[in-house]
């Protein structure tokens, strides 16, 4: 006598582990894309930052270089070991951890763009006030959203430690570096938009325009879905955008840095050595003070006195050789 067959799997149950695959698979996929754009780069990266003296943005360029990957290594790891799950103790510690880097690591990322930003307005007072304002609050507000933080209950033989809350102020963890990049995103568009009304632009500097602000877009779009699905998705997908989002942050990041630190080398060498400079030609000392911002060690408040000295006598230099007629 034949036995009875299996009873069917509980819709509920199998919805909870197809979520589950669909979260590692996600982040498995983004990790990749970083781990691809870090190979792509590196030998951009030995010429831009390692062959240069080191300030302290390419310090926090470097740290999130190379602190996101290592921190993601831990995070997929506790996704797919059992032993992260066998006791809730050492889940809540993993989960801790993940909270914390997540929050230190995308505060490292608004600084830079804020350091840039800063920058860019010409190192305005009121700029600086306001936007290291907003990054105190996204400090202050996701480091208690984290604390209020638990992992998710997951069934029997499901693994993974996934980090969750259902406090009114757990969501600052993602709202709040949305707010701050959608700052940063406006007083870089605003800043080109009044250029571009009193001036003429060479072609290429539209690229530039054009790239760097398609970068701070695709940051501000990954925070932005990243939020929404907390807000609108089901209890057990409500976090599979945050290593998504700031995974493609941090590879944004490292790209801008890269790609317009490369700019501005260009661009200098090309500048200093003509001889002639009409309107056009000065046009990529914009793309290095505007676009730029976020890749050239330009003059900020984390500048030492020395670097500023240097920046001033060579923007000396060129001022004095477009007086010189005939040159």
């Amino acid at each position: 006598m034949s036995s009875p067959p299996p009873p069917p799997p509980d819709p509920m149950l199998a919805l909870a582990a197809t979520n589950l695959k669909a979260a590692k698979y996600f982040q498995l996929a983004a990790f990749i894309v970083l781990l691809y754009d870090h190979i792509l780069t590196f030998p951009e990266e030995v010429q831009r930052i390692w062959s240069q003296k080191l300030s302290v943005a390419s310090i926090l360029f470097l740290i999130n270089r190379y602190i996101t990957p290592i921190q993601f290594v831990i995070i997929i790891d506790a996704f797919h070991d059992p032993i992260w799950t066998e006791t809730v103790s050492s889940c809540r510690r993993f989960v801790a951890f993940e909270g914390a880097s997540t929050v230190t690591l995308v505060a490292i990322c608004e600084l830079i763009m804020i350091m840039r930003v800063y920058a860019l307005y010409e190192r305005s007072r009121t700029i600086l006030i306001f936007l290291m304002t907003l990054w105190m609050l996204q400090v202050a507000l996701s480091s208690v959203g984290i604390d209020t933080g638990f992992p998710v209950p997951l069934p029997d033989g499901f693994i993974g430690c996934i980090f969750t809350g259902s406090h009114p102020l757990f969501p600052a963890i993602w709202v709040t570096p949305l707010i701050s990049d959608c700052a940063i995103f406006s007083l870089t568009l605003w800043r080109t938009r009044t250029y571009l009304r009193h001036s003429r632009a060479a072609p290429t500097t539209h690229v530039f325009i054009r790239d760097g602000l398609l970068y701070f877009l695709v940051i501000f779009m990954a925070n932005l879905l990243n939020t929404l699905l907390f807000f609108l998705g089901a209890d057990d997908i409500r976090a599979i955008g945050a290593s998504f989002s700031q995974l493609i942050t941090a590879t944004m990041i490292s790209r801008l840095v890269l790609n317009l630190r490369s700019v501005s080398s260009f661009e200098h060498e090309e500048y200093t050595e003509s001889s002639t400079v009409d309107h056009d030609i000065r046009m990529p000392a914009f793309v290095s003070r505007t676009i730029g911002n976020l890749g050239q060690d330009i003059d900020t408040f984390m500048d030492e006195p020395s670097q500023r000295t240097a920046d001033i006598s060579l923007k000396n230099t060129h001022y004095r050789s477009r007086l010189t007629p005939g040159e």
